[in-house]
């Protein structure tokens, strides 16, 4: 059993109208989940990207989960949370570049601590 072409067109404009199907808010949801538990810019947009979200929306939403503050920030709040010491350690590196941090945000911030 399938669906006429046009029914599902119909369907996904009809559920776009009543805001069901929104890209964008969907990546900015997504995004935002994903900073708070730790994650980097580049494990988001690598996330949003394996979904099929468009790449000007990914760049937007990772910007917006920033709610902004630096990367460098962000990253020193995962070690904070996660319990790493502040110190360049390897297991400092390891847990940055692990939740997607660029490497020269981990150099800044272990460079900061060091």
């Amino acid at each position: 059993m399938g669906w006429s072409p046009e029914a599902v067109s119909r369907t996904l404009a009809r559920c776009a109208e009543l805001g069901w199907v929104n890209d964008a808010m969907l990546a900015e949801d997504r995004a935002r989940a994903l900073r708070a538990r730790g994650a980097g810019s580049l494990k988001i947009a690598a996330e949003l990207e394996a979904r099929g979200v468009a790449p000007g929306l990914v760049e937007a939403a990772v910007e917006t989960s920033r709610d902004g503050e630096s990367e460098a920030t962000w990253a020193r709040r995962a070690l904070e949370e996660a319990g790493v010491a502040l110190a360049p350690t390897p297991k400092a590196w390891r847990l940055l570049a692990g939740r997607g941090f660029a490497e020269e945000v981990v150099m800044e911030v272990l460079g900061e601590l060091g």
